[in-house]
């Protein structure tokens, strides 16, 4: 991880210096990670209990954001892969595993299907949960509503 805080920061001065048009990207990484500290510093307890007290969106929202994330993150080093960019990057397995395989994008859950897993299971998001959401967007699982519809854009 330090290799990479280091090219981060590397690149973020490079870009500066160049007074480039991405300095926004840069500064919303920059903001993105500082949050993310603050964040994982705190007790994790006391934010379990304001998750467990109709919080739980920011679950969701969290979750939403490391796909974002991944999506950049496998764009970016596919593409510096495809230019021939050595990086020599020393990532440990843990970050190689999760920038590997292809990511489906841009379909979102239909609200049955959410709500049918979130009901369903008690850890919302996670594989499972998501499995069955799909299953009832499909229709080839009843929803909440004890029926089985296809919603858009699974249809």
């Amino acid at each position: 991880m330090k290799n990479l805080d280091y090219i981060i920061k590397k690149v973020i001065r490079e870009t500066q210096e160049e007074n480039s048009s991405r300095y926004m990207f840069f500064s919303n990484l920059q903001q993105m990670r500082r949050q993310c500290d603050m964040l994982l510093e705190m007790d994790h307890s006391m934010i379990e209990n304001i998750l467990e007290n109709g919080h739980d969106w920011a679950q969701d929202h969290i979750a939403e954001a490391k796909n974002n994330m991944d999506q950049v993150f496998d764009f970016l080093m596919n593409e510096t892969k495809k230019d021939n960019m050595n990086m020599s990057m020393n990532f440990d397995n843990e970050d190689i595993m999760m920038s590997e395989g292809r990511k489906k994008t841009g379909t979102k859950l239909c609200a049955r299907g959410k709500a049918s897993a979130k009901a369903k299971y008690d850890v919302y998001p996670s594989a499972y949960a998501n499995g069955h959401a799909i299953q009832v967007c499909k229709g080839k699982v009843k929803g909440l509503d004890g029926k089985k519809r296809c919603s858009p854009p699974y249809c």
